[in-house]
């Protein structure tokens, strides 16, 4: 990823959930979609990578996404807000013992672990975290890293989506969006995400941007390597969910499917996904 990619990245951000300028958001994205290769002189690709099992092979004949809420996630960072603790307390402070100087009270003997650890506050984060459903895409097939990661060390498969086919998919699905991840330095040091004691009162119009650029804001020296674009889809987690990690939404299928340098050929799954592509006109390579 170039220099110039990153910066867009972060403008593309910014524009969308700090100035609420969607035009200026659409014209950064449009300035990275120009960056993306084309595949073969054809289209301009997103790529996600898969294991190759019968829940991605039902997702692939039905015509849908795996969308999953961020509360699902191996990573408990993801998606996690980021809080000014030390506002946070001196509200409390002042609300319970309005006679206490709070600024005083908070340094000497506030133990910020015993906020983190409140059950009241984990169930308020798993709230926020439940509240849009994510899929993630990559702008690179080659990705040694993302192989190993996330198509099951390079025996799953690599789906290739028209990237111009999403963004039409999306224009045409209510509560649907795709953005950039902007990657920084100390994320949780940003504070344009950072939470105070009225976004933990009552999650309002400000707060709703600041937690969404917090969905797609990660650590760059972590997580750059993934070149991360992240459809986004408006659907809370209910009770009816019950423990279901996500859900498949419809979704246009890839144009191509790569397969991974370890794939089983001889495999049911791999026999069924040739299948599959033949029906639908996939291309398999």
């Amino acid at each position: 990823m170039t220099r110039k990619q990153l910066e867009l990245r972060i403008k593309a951000n910014a524009e969308k959930y700090i100035h609420k300028d969607t035009e200026a958001c659409v014209d950064a994205i449009m300035e990275l979609y120009k960056r993306i290769p084309d595949v073969g002189g054809v289209f301009k690709p997103l790529y996600r990578y898969r294991s190759l099992n019968s829940d991605e092979l039902n997702s692939l004949e039905n015509e849908t996404i795996f969308m999953r809420w961020p509360s699902s996630y191996d990573d408990k960072s993801d998606c996690t807000p980021v809080f000014d603790f030390e506002e946070i307390s001196e509200y409390i402070i002042k609300k319970n013992h309005p006679i206490l100087n709070a600024e005083k009270v908070v340094k000497e003997f506030i133990n910020i672990d015993d906020i983190i650890e409140n059950p009241r506050f984990a169930e308020k984060i798993n709230e926020m975290r439940n509240m849009w459903m994510i899929a993630c895409f990559t702008e690179r097939y080659n990705n040694s890293k993302m192989w190993t990661q996330y198509a099951n060390n390079f025996s799953g498969i690599c789906l290739v989506y028209s990237f111009f086919d999403v963004l039409e998919t999306i224009k045409h699905t209510k509560g649907m969006s795709i953005m950039p991840v902007r990657y920084v330095d100390n994320r949780d040091k940003y504070k344009d995400i950072c939470l105070n004691h009225k976004d933990l009162l009552e999650f309002n119009d400000e707060t709703e941007p600041k937690y969404q650029l917090t969905c797609t804001t990660k650590e760059k020296l972590s997580y750059s390597f993934e070149e991360e674009w992240r459809l986004i889809y408006e659907r809370e987690k209910v009770n009816t969910d019950g423990e279901k990690k996500g859900d498949c939404i419809p979704f246009i299928n890839p144009a191509v499917i790569i397969c991974g340098n370890s794939v089983d050929k001889n495999s049911l799954e791999y026999q069924r996904l040739i299948r599959i592509a033949k029906g639908k006109g996939i291309r398999v390579i």
